[in-house]
């Protein structure tokens, strides 16, 4: 089932993001922004949407995004637990906030190293090379979303 987050959520949030800090992180400072005290404040965040996978009450996986103007979006966290990929959990999860996306154009992440193949697969592209910054390290990636009914209108 997937549903919004809750704050009483953070906790098991936080546990399940803890195995890929390391992707992220150089620092203590990057560690920060993928703490508890970090997921408490997005699920808090009325700008953020973050929902769960969960299954027998049990969270599997996250996501979260945030619109950055009218026409794109930021995808802020997506996890799996890692003794649960490759069963499909993620796709699901990307399909629903996918659909939810009406009148979104581009939508970016700052992917680590290790799950950039993944984001491929859900058609994003590079647009950097490795960025070191504020503690994390990432890539820049980004999906330009096809607008069905103008592309109807050209064919």
């Amino acid at each position: 089932m997937i549903r919004h987050a809750k704050i009483e959520d953070s906790t098991a949030i936080a546990a399940l993001i803890d195995p890929y800090i390391d992707d992220f992180a150089l620092n203590q400072p990057g560690r920060d922004k993928l703490s508890l005290q970090a997921v408490e404040a997005l699920i808090l965040n009325s700008s953020v949407h973050y929902y769960v996978y969960t299954q027998d009450q049990r969270i599997l996986a996250v996501i979260a995004y945030k619109h950055t103007s009218d026409t794109s979006s930021h995808l802020i966290h997506f996890f799996t637990m890692q003794n649960m990929r490759q069963q499909g959990i993620g796709r699901k999860l990307w399909q629903f906030i996918e659909a939810k996306q009406q009148g979104i154009l581009l939508m970016t992440v700052n992917s680590s190293y290790a799950a950039q193949q993944v984001y491929e697969k859900l058609g994003f592209q590079n647009i950097s090379a490795v960025i070191e910054t504020n503690g994390l390290r990432f890539i820049q990636m980004r999906k330009v979303f096809a607008i069905s009914c103008l592309q109807e209108n050209f064919i």
